[in-house]
C-alpha cells in the first residue's frame, strides 16, 4: 500500500536532510508544507521532492497538519517532524508493514523514542497515531501539542520513531506564547489544553503556576494515563513549593488512579527520601521493581524508571543503612541494565574498595 509523508517545517535547514534521508526509500510521496522558512530549508526539501507548498503560520499547529495532509494523494499518510528519523532497521519493519497494510486498516500506533541518556538509550517514550488511512478523515486538533483521535482498526507496531531534537527553551517559550495569546483572545482551554500548558508551565520553571493548571486539569473529565501523570507531574510541583505532604497526596493519588506505575512509585520514594525516611524511601523503590515497563504505552514512559533508577536509589540508601553487600548487589543489578554506566562503575569501585577493608 503506498503511503504519503506529509511535514510541516520551517527553518529546518539544519536537521530536515537526516529526516527525509532516512525514510527516502519506504514512502512514495512526500508532502512538505513550509510556515515561514528564512534559511536553506526549502533547498533541502527540493531535493526529495516538488511538492513544497507555503503556509502563512496562525498560531496553530494542528491547523497547519491538516493542510500538508489535505495535499496528500496515497492511501496512507505518515507524519514526521523535521528531527525525527527511522533508524534503518525501523525503515525496514516500516517497509514490511507496508506490504501488508490494506483498506481494512484505520491507524497505525508506533513508539516515538522522544528523550535520551547519555549512554543513547530511551529514557522517554510514548506511542503516537503515525500513520493514517487517507480516507478515514482523521484531523488533528490542538494549536500546540496536536493529536489525532484516531479509532476503528487500530494497530500497534514495534516500528519506533526517534526524535533527534530538544524540547529546549526556544520552543517551550514559542509554545507558551501560543498558549498564552490563544488565552488572551479568550480561547476556551480543553482539558488536553490544561495539561501540556502545565507541562511546559513546569519545563520553564513557572513552578506554581504549573501546579494550579495541573489542579485544574485534574478537576475536569479528561484521560486516565494523563491523569496518572499530572498527579505525579503536580506532586513534583509541590515538592518544588516546599508542600510535601501534599505532593505525596498527589502521588498516591497517581496509584489510585490506575494500577501503579513505577514512574509514581520512584516519586514517592524520592520524597521519603529527601525526608530522610530511609525505610519508607527503600519500600517504594522496592515496588517499582515489580512493576512491569508497559509494551505499549500513550502515556508517557520513562523506561529507567522501571529497573536502573529504584536499584541506584536503593543502593545509595542501603549503603547508608550501613548494608553495603546489599547496596553493591543493588549496583550490580543496573550494572546489568546498563553496562557503561558511569555512575554504576564508580559505585562498584567504592564498594569494592569499601568491602576489601572489611573482609566481605
Amino acid at each position: 500500500m503506498e503511503l504519503s509523508l506529509c511535514m510541516i517545517v520551517r527553518n529546518e535547514e539544519a536537521r530536515l536532510d537526516a529526516c527525509l534521508s532516512s525514510v527516502r526509500d519506504v514512502v512514495d510521496e512526500t508532502v512538505i508544507v513550509d510556515t515561514g522558512s528564512t534559511d536553506g530549508t526549502k533547498a533541502v526539501a527540493a531535493r526529495y521532492t516538488q511538492r513544497i507548498y507555503d503556509f502563512v503560520w496562525q498560531d496553530d499547529f494542528a491547523l497547519a497538519r491538516n493542510v500538508s495532509f489535505d495535499y496528500a494523494t496515497k492511501p496512507f499518510i505518515l507524519w514526521l517532524d523535521a528531527d525525527d528519523v527511522l533508524d534503518a532497521p525501523q525503515a525496514q519493519k516500516l517497509l514490511a508493514l507496508k506490504a501488508r497494510l490494506d483498506e481494512r486498516v484505520d491507524a497505525v500506533m508506533m513508539p516515538y523514542q522522544y528523550a535520551f541518556g547519555p549512554d543513547g538509550r530511551p529514557t522517554l517514550v510514548f506511542e503516537r497515531e503515525r500513520i493514517v488511512r487517507r480516507a478515514a478523515g482523521f484531523r488533528f486538533s490542538g494549536a500546540v501539542h496536536e493529536a489525532m483521535e484516531v479509532r476503528g482498526n487500530v494497530i500497534h507496531e514495534d516500528i519506533a520513531v526517534r526524535h533527534t531534537g530538544t524540547h529546549g527553551a526556544s520552543s517551550n517559550r514559542r509554545n507558551l506564547a501560543i498558549y498564552e495569546r490563544w488565552r488572551a483572545r479568550g480561547g476556551e482551554f480543553s482539558a488536553r489544553d490544561w495539561y501540556y500548558y502545565a507541562r511546559e508551565l513546569k519545563s520553564a520553571g513557572e513552578t506554581q503556576r504549573a501546579e494550579q493548571a495541573f489542579a485544574a486539569f485534574l478537576s475536569m473529565d479528561n484521560w486516565l494515563p494523563n491523569r496518572i501523570d499530572a498527579c505525579i507531574q503536580r506532586g513534583d510541583c509541590l515538592m518544588a513549593l516546599g508542600r510535601g505532604q501534599e505532593a505525596k497526596q498527589s502521588y498516591f493519588a497517581a496509584m489510585l488512579t490506575g494500577a501503579p506505575c513505577a514512574e509514581a512509585l520512584c516519586a514517592l520514594g524520592a520524597c521519603f527520601l529527601e525526608e530522610g525516611d530511609l525505610h519508607a524511601a527503600a519500600h517504594w523503590y522496592r515496588s517499582a521493581l515489580l512493576c512491569r515497563l508497559p509494551e505499549a504505552s500513550c502515556a508517557f514512559t520513562t523506561p529507567d524508571a522501571y529497573g536502573y533508577i529504584p536499584l541506584m536509589q536503593l543502593c545509595v540508601i542501603l549503603s547508608r543503612l550501613g548494608e553495603d553487600v546489599e547496596a553493591s548487589r543493588m549496583n550490580e543489578q543496573a550494572l546489568l541494565l546498563k553496562p557503561g554506566d558511569a555512575a554504576a562503575l564508580e559505585n562498584r569501585a567504592y564498594f569494592a574498595a569499601r568491602l576489601s577493608t572489611r573482609g566481605g
